[in-house]
């Protein structure tokens, strides 16, 4: 049976891809949004943001944290502003409630069914990957997230181990390659590209996926509570 369609659905016509739609306003607009995202999380972690003594509202209260640092350091005047858990309504299921991504960005005053996508991952350590790839291929690559963006981008907040390990268990688990940024050499960010099956004309089959690395390394006298709770 064919799913109803939401209001906003009907209200607003299926929206251009949001990444082309950015780079009208500046070529490099989605190294900028990044960048905000960066700096965002080394105000979070030049604050000593603790992660040592905490519960399972670990991911959401970085997650919450890092969407007010980046919030304040969004210029007034850019024409984007940064969404904290962004409903994805696209592939609700009939009568249910939408699922929603972490962070996102939004164009002001543009459409409402279009943003860039930013979903986050608690990665207890280095090797320990798989919700994090797990919420890339059941959400990002099936269009159930993201699905009028070409890009979007995840967040890995990495508590103990190397990043460079990270992303090679990343990379294999995914069974792609991950390749260096370039406008963001000198941080943990690589990215992915991926063809997404087209289940309709709309969606973005051609997909870029961010892999950002924050680091929040725990206490060692809390680490043990952590990894068992995680």
């Amino acid at each position: 049976m064919r799913s109803r369609l939401t209001p906003i659905q009907t209200n607003y016509p299926v929206p251009e891809d949001f990444v082309r739609l950015a780079k009208r306003w500046r070529p490099d607009a989605i190294d900028i949004l990044l960048g905000y995202v960066w700096e965002g999380f080394d105000k979070l972690v030049a604050e000593a943001f603790d992660v040592s003594k905490t519960d399972e509202n670990l991911e959401d209260d970085i997650t919450y944290a890092a969407y007010c640092r980046i919030h304040d350091t969004m210029p007034p005047s850019s024409p984007y502003q940064v969404v904290h858990q962004q409903p994805e309504r696209e592939r609700k299921k009939p009568s249910g409630q939408a699922p929603s991504s972490d962070l996102g960005f939004r164009l002001r005053g543009g459409s409402i069914r279009s943003h860039f996508t930013i979903e986050a991952k608690v990665i207890p350590t280095e090797r320990a990957v798989s919700k994090y790839v797990n919420e890339i291929r059941d959400n990002l690559l099936t269009g159930r997230y993201s699905l009028f963006s070409s890009e979007a981008a995840m967040l890995g907040y990495l508590l103990s181990g190397s990043p460079s390990v990270t992303f090679e268990a990343i990379s294999q688990s995914l069974q792609c390659s991950l390749h260096s940024y370039p406008a963001f050499k000198q941080r943990n960010h690589r990215y992915s590209d991926h063809k997404r099956r087209a289940s309709s004309a709309r969606i973005c089959t051609a997909f870029r996926c961010h892999h950002l690395l924050i680091l929040f390394h725990c206490r060692k006298s809390g680490w043990r509570e952590i990894r068992e709770r995680l």
